[in-house]
């Protein structure tokens, strides 16, 4: 497909409905079926069903601004195209590598959790993969970062792999099999709920907040900041928003079915997040929680009245984690190519395939970048990482949002936000509120992490530099 320029474009290819299958493939993945569980242990307790009330009011502020961009600004990125658009290339840069940081560990979150249930199925017909190739080398404790004696999590690297491969084929045809793997998904949560809900006892919710704790490493758990915290961590969940914007140049009428998608996610993700988290806590101990495939924990509890479910709802989720699997290799792969585009990374990013138009260069780092950490790091940390990126990402693109409705009032918006001079701003600010909630650790290593793209993009400048001095020298 040609372009005015006679470049290659990318395929338009997803409507409303597809495009709002995959932010509920994006959106109920780790984040419900892994992450829950491990900041209900961690963190929260059985108040993790508060921690994503609280979670999705943020959420409202920032998909709305999401919604209103994405109807502005039509372009693959996402949250890195709406900044540069508002703020410039550097503005663009410093949320851009946040993005990264956020599909980068979603990718790895997901594909960890998918390896816990997959070795959770094939454990319930008497199979078991030798723990030193099938769990990650490093384990969370705390704050702290301890060997666990394995050698790598290949089921994690290799779940990843498969997906790259079918990102290769081409969007549509991989897309429409994410599709059905959502539905698969989807019975595995509603049978949860509806079966899970019978065999909950009242006692798992008391105290509904346990009291605060501190820990041996000077970190906090439990009590009202340990809800915050846990707000903070679980905010991951609802980053397919941010795959969604991402996908607007392969949609069609982008300014219309973005933000519809963008909205429809919001509402249907949040209702059974937190009743997921509920029935989660009420049928375990919530320190029984903190393993790769929380539900199946959950619903071992349960008793032989639910082994049925219990070997249903793993397999539903080995193939359902596909779909959230299969969004965030996109969105990762379609934010590399607008860097490349752009040329804030190597050019050859943004080259796009002419057999199935797909960038197939960003595609492979994507897939590689998410194997290297799957393979090696503890899911506890993954997890934290992915919620600072997306919090940054989420009050950059409610900052655009006040930006551009100051500066160009005038353009033309297909979606507008009612009351922008207060959703806008408050989305700023509850983001960097449960940023800040997250502990100094999680700040700490968001600071490293953003230092380390700031220095990426001096080593790239320098290097644009020196290639044009020396072409400029070149006779002829």
């Amino acid at each position: 497909m040609g372009g005015e320029t006679g470049e290659l474009q990318l395929q338009r290819s997803f409507g409303a409905w597809t495009l709002t299958l995959i932010g509920i493939g994006s959106v109920i993945g780790a984040g419900i079926f892994v992450i829950t569980g491990q900041a209900a242990a961690a963190y929260a307790g059985p108040a993790i069903a508060l921690s994503f009330v609280l979670a999705a009011v943020v959420c409202v502020f920032s998909a709305l601004c999401y919604a209103e961009m994405a109807s502005l600004v039509p372009l693959a990125g996402s949250a890195y195209s709406y900044t540069r658009e508002a703020f410039g290339r550097t503005a663009g840069w410093v949320v851009g590598w946040a993005l990264v940081a956020e599909y980068l560990f979603a990718t790895a979150a997901i594909a960890i959790g998918w390896s816990g249930y997959m070795q959770g199925v094939i454990g319930d017909f008497g199979l078991h993969l030798p723990a030193h190739w099938a769990s990650s080398p490093l384990a969370l404790h705390g704050q702290t970062l301890v060997a666990t004696g394995s050698v790598i999590n290949l089921p994690a690297v290799l779940i990843i792999l498969l997906v790259t491969v079918s990102h290769l084929a081409g969007v549509r045809e991989s897309g429409r099999f994410s599709a059905v793997t959502v539905a698969i998904k989807l019975s595995a949560v509603f049978g949860f709920i509806a079966f899970g809900m019978a065999h909950v006892h009242a006692a798992n919710w008391a105290p509904f907040v346990p009291p605060p704790q501190i820990q041996p490493d000077g970190s906090s758990a439990y009590g009202l900041a340990g809800v915050l915290q846990a707000a903070g961590v679980v905010f991951f969940a609802y980053l397919g928003f941010d795959a969604l914007g991402s996908a607007a140049q392969e949609t069609r009428d982008p300014q219309r079915n973005v933000p519809v998608a963008i909205l429809a996610t919001l509402a249907i993700t949040t209702a059974l997040y937190i009743l997921v988290a509920l029935v989660m806590t009420g049928l375990v101990n919530y320190r029984a929680l903190n393993s790769d495939a929380p539900i199946v924990t959950a619903l071992a509890a349960g008793g032989s009245s639910l082994r049925w479910l219990r070997t249903y709802v793993g397999v539903a989720v080995t193939i359902g984690l596909w779909a959230g699997l299969w969004a965030v290799v996109f969105a990762s792969s379609r934010l590399f190519y607008s860097l490349g585009r752009d040329g804030l990374l190597a050019t050859r990013l943004g080259a796009i395939g002419a057999g199935r138009q797909v960038p197939h260069n960003a595609v492979l780092l994507a897939g590689a970048l998410g194997m290297a950490v799957a393979g090696f790091l503890p899911i506890g940390l993954v997890g934290e990482l992915i919620s600072t990126g997306t919090l940054l990402a989420f009050a950059a693109v409610c900052a655009t949002v006040v930006w551009l409705r100051w500066r160009q009032p005038e353009r033309v918006r297909a979606f507008r936000i009612p009351c922008w001079w207060v959703t806008a701003p408050l989305g700023i600010a509850s983001c960097l509120f449960l940023l800040v909630s997250m502990g100094r650790f999680a700040l700490a290593r968001i600071a490293v992490w953003q230092t380390v793209g700031l220095l990426v993009l001096a080593v790239l400048a320098m290097t644009r530099r020196m290639a044009a001095a020396a072409e400029s020298v070149t006779p002829g």
